[in-house]
């Protein structure tokens, strides 16, 4: 298996998840920014659980553990973790959001955190699928 094309098809995941999480952030948004301030508290507890739920499983999933050469199953393995990568984006996002309503001066500080760790997810996904052989 080349790398260069497993490099080319995780390009164009990380891709389909950032359009796919634009396409439904105001679907997601827009019902944050409804919740009181007085419950936003509860709804950031949420978000972090879930968020930690997200990135164990993203984590601990791995393409060393499969056949990467079959392109089926690479393309099924491609297909298993998009939702982990869309749910990571727009919790992430639905984070940053919360955190603006309840505390704004913070706002930036967490965006900066969130996008860091979503960096780091990609870096993770394209550094464990290079050494899938």
């Amino acid at each position: 298996m080349k790398k260069r094309t497993l490099i080319y098809e995780n390009i164009f995941k990380n891709i389909f998840i950032i359009i796919l999480s634009l396409i439904l952030y105001p679907l997601v948004i827009k019902p944050i920014k409804e919740i009181g301030v007085e419950q936003m508290n509860d709804f950031l507890l949420i978000l972090s659980i879930l968020l930690v739920s997200v990135c164990f499983a993203n984590f601990e999933f791995s393409y060393q553990k499969s056949k990467i050469e079959s392109l089926g199953e690479r393309m099924f393995l491609h297909i298993v973790v998009i939702p982990f990568g869309l749910l990571l984006t727009l919790l992430l996002l639905s984070l940053v959001t919360a955190v603006g309503v309840v505390y704004p001066t913070l706002e930036l500080t967490i965006l900066l955190f969130s996008f860091l760790l979503y960096i780091g997810m990609i870096l993770y996904d394209f550094w464990d699928i290079l050494r899938a052989e």
